[in-house]
């Protein structure tokens, strides 16, 4: 345990990431239970509005602490995570 943590913590983008796929399981989730329900889909729209801006804080940390290829590459896992999958998820539910 103490190893995986020791590993998050050479970059505080990875703890970021985890935060990111998280959240968007937890709310993937009640917007699928809602959406069986007759939801409107605003988690999900919440979710993408504040994915993109914690997307951007990301890269950024990313990018301070691993440089311009961490940057680029904590967006594109970003990007993936906090807007493909979202839109993906309910698209199908």
């Amino acid at each position: 345990m103490q190893d995986i943590l020791d590993w998050l913590l050479i970059n505080p983008a990875r703890i970021m990431v985890a935060l990111s796929i998280a959240f968007t399981i937890i709310i993937g989730r009640a917007e699928a239970g809602g959406k069986t329900t007759g939801g409107s889909g605003w988690l999900t729209l919440f979710r993408i509005g504040i994915g993109a801006l914690f997307t951007l804080a990301t890269a950024v940390v990313a990018g301070i602490f691993g440089g311009i290829g961490a940057f680029f590459g904590y967006l594109l896992l970003q990007i993936l995570v906090c807007v493909v999958i979202p839109m993906v998820w309910v698209d199908k539910a």
